[in-house]
């Protein structure tokens, strides 16, 4: 039986920093992943070009046990990951939005230097290891994937969540229950939100800014302002996915689109107005292609029942000012989240609670140090999720090398 001091089960984003930063402390290092090569997933963050942080990191752009967090996210700032993987070899870049890719924009160069790194520090890797079962007895961790049994004086669990399957089972839950911890409901989240609503069907592959605010049973749960992108019965972009994180027990869930944010109610209805006098022939079924997208636009007239041949210059103000509100407050019901397959990130996990949030080790069971998506937060789109996968993977490497 292989026996070493460090066992790090999961060979993503938290795992591999892990990995690497107790191999820095002398101890002896290896990794395990259940897939043939590790940092499968990292490839295909930020559409392969790998958002690494966000200038911007704060607890508001969290979710889940964000105060429990916020003391270790005011410790590693982004500046801390950047500088970490200057130190490996890699320069960084920031965008306007604050979001920061490597600077040659490919993930496969990230995947790269945390490779080097770990063969640098002389990290053990062990792909094609699906760990099936950990036991604790004696002070040591006995790790299996059913055929073979590695013993470690220390474990780290950074076994990811269960988003994307086709790249994380999930099974790192179960192995934190075996070892005596709880984990909370975990649904998908930075997901397309799913809508009956037939227009969206209508309107697949349409684009458009817009205010989005979610509700639950009639209360607002939250809005962000982006790109909102109608597909085959659901809504989707960047706004829309941190939406989805803010999904409750409630059942009414409703989408309300601001379609022209910049423009007031006022100055909207008063230039349909003008144009009903400028162009009283205009057929209404026109109304909205002046400021819309010309299919979304038939789409809501469709939506206030209004005859399309109808001239414009014979609408009454009534009529004029429920354009408005269907421009302005645009309501699509939502029945949920997407599924799994199309989720970047998990919502819910172990309780930070149950973790010792300045060492990442487990409360629960001593010597164990858990790190990345199987933890009770989940972050926005933008960074904040790897920024979160690499600040726990170091703290939990660093401490349980040191210990």
């Amino acid at each position: 039986m292989k026996r070493v001091q460090v066992a790090v089960i999961g060979g993503g984003a938290a795992g591999l920093m892990a990995a690497i930063k107790a191999a820095k402390t002398g101890a002896e290092v290896i990794l395990l992943e259940g897939n043939p090569r590790p940092g499968k997933k990292l490839l295909a963050t930020g559409n392969g070009r790998c958002n690494l942080t966000n200038l911007y990191i704060s607890p508001e752009h969290y979710h889940g046990d964000v105060e429990e967090a916020a003391g270790l996210l005011a410790r590693y700032p982004a500046e801390k990951i950047i500088a970490e993987f200057e130190k490996m070899g890699l320069l960084c870049r920031a965008d306007s939005e604050g979001r920061v890719y490597p600077n040659g924009l490919q993930a496969a160069a990230v995947l790269q230097v945390l490779w080097g790194a770990c063969e640098e520090a002389g990290v053990e890797i062990r792909p094609d290891f699906p760990v099936s079962n950990i036991r604790r007895e004696q002070g040591e961790f006995y790790i299996t994937d059913g055929q073979e049994t590695i013993a470690a004086r220390r474990c780290i669990l950074a076994s990811g969540g269960k988003a994307s399957p086709k790249h994380s089972k999930g099974n790192g839950y179960a192995l934190a229950k075996n070892l005596g911890h709880t984990v909370t409901n975990l649904t998908p989240a930075l997901v397309p939100l799913k809508t009956p609503l037939k227009l969206c069907r209508s309107l697949k592959g349409i684009r458009c800014k817009a205010k989005a605010a979610l509700y639950g049973n009639g209360k607002k749960l939250g809005e962000e302002s982006g790109e909102v992108l109608f597909g085959d019965n659901q809504l989707s972009g960047i706004c829309i996915f941190n939406l989805s994180s803010l999904l409750n027990g409630e059942k009414a869930w409703e989408v309300e689109l601001d379609l022209l944010e910049q423009w007031e109610e006022k100055r909207l209805l008063s230039y349909w107005k003008q144009l009903g006098k400028n162009r009283p022939d205009l057929p209404a079924g026109e109304l909205f292609s002046g400021v819309l997208p010309v299919r979304l636009g038939q789409g809501l007239v469709k939506l206030m029942v209004l005859i399309a041949e109808k001239p414009l210059g014979s609408l009454d103000e009534k009529t004029l000012i429920r354009a408005v509100q269907a421009a302005k407050a645009f309501k699509i019901p939502v029945t949920g989240p997407g599924n799994w397959d199309n989720a970047q990130i998990t919502a819910g996990g172990v309780p930070l609670s149950e973790i010792d949030m300045k060492t990442m080790e487990s409360k629960q069971c001593p010597g164990l140090y858990l790190a990345g998506e199987l933890l009770n937060i989940n972050g926005d789109c933008g960074g904040y999720n790897l920024h979160w996968a690499w600040l726990t993977g170091m703290a939990a490497g660093e401490n349980a090398g040191k210990s």
